[in-house]
C-alpha cells in the first residue's frame, strides 16, 4: 500500500514541475493557462442549429438550417429558420466578438477587438425585405403562415453588443430563453408543414 502511494505522490509531483516548467519558460503566452479571444467564431452556424433543435424538440416544431430562398429577383441566405404555430423565425449568425455598437439606421456598425476598432456591416439591415419574402411565396402556395420575424444571433463568447433593445438582436446564450416566451409560442394558426413545403419549393 505504502509502496503505491509513493508511486502516486511520485507522478503527482513530475505533472506538477512540468506545468511549472511551462508556466516560468512561456510566461503568459502559455495557452494552458489563458481562454483564448476569437475575433470570429467559425462555429455560429453550429451552435445556432443546435439551440434552435433543443429548443424546436420537445414542441414538435420544425427547424430548418442553413438556406437559401429564391423569389423572382430575390434571393436570402439564412443560417437557421424555426417553424412554429407562431410562424417563422429567420436567423443570421454574426460572430465578432469584442465589443459592438450600433443603431438601426446605421449602414456600418463598430467593433472594438483587443483596443482595434473596425467598421462592420448591420447585421439587422442586411435582414431587410426577408419578411416580405417569405410572405410572397407562403402566398403563393397559399400556406398558412401566421407571424414573421427575422433575428440576428451573436455567437462569440467574447461578445458585447451594446444596441437599442428595440432591435432583433440576442446571443446563442440567451436564444432558447428567448423563444420560450407567450409570445413564441403563442398558436397564430401557423401551418408547419405548409410552411415547410414552400421554402422548399422556393430554395436552391
Amino acid at each position: 500500500m505504502l509502496e503505491f502511494l509513493a508511486k502516486y505522490l511520485y507522478l503527482v509531483l513530475i505533472i506538477i514541475a512540468f506545468f511549472m516548467m511551462l508556466y516560468f519558460l512561456g510566461g503568459e503566452d502559455i495557452v494552458y493557462f489563458r481562454k483564448k479571444k476569437y475575433n470570429y467564431d467559425i462555429k455560429g452556424e453550429e451552435k445556432l442549429i443546435k439551440a434552435l433543435n433543443r429548443f424546436a424538440k420537445i414542441r414538435s416544431f420544425t427547424v430548418l438550417g442553413k438556406t437559401t430562398i429564391a423569389y423572382g429577383e430575390k434571393e436570402y441566405t439564412f443560417d437557421g429558420i424555426l417553424l412554429c404555430y407562431f410562424g417563422t423565425i429567420a436567423f443570421s449568425v454574426d460572430g465578432h466578438g469584442g465589443e459592438i455598437y450600433g443603431s438601426d439606421g446605421e449602414e456600418k456598425w463598430t467593433q472594438i477587438f483587443e483596443e482595434k476598432k473596425s467598421k462592420i456591416q448591420n447585421p439587422v439591415s442586411a435582414m431587410n425585405g426577408a419578411e416580405r419574402l417569405f410572405r410572397e411565396i407562403y402566398r403563393t402556395e397559399k400556406a398558412k403562415f401566421g407571424q414573421i420575424e427575422t433575428m440576428v444571433v451573436y455567437t462569440n463568447d467574447y461578445c458585447s453588443v451594446a444596441v437599442p433593445k428595440s432591435l432583433p438582436v440576442c446571443h446563442v446564450k440567451d436564444l432558447v430563453k428567448k423563444l420560450e416566451s407567450k409570445k413564441y409560442l403563442a398558436d397564430n394558426g401557423a401551418d408547419i408543414d405548409a410552411m415547410k413545403a414552400a421554402i422548399e419549393k422556393y430554395s436552391k
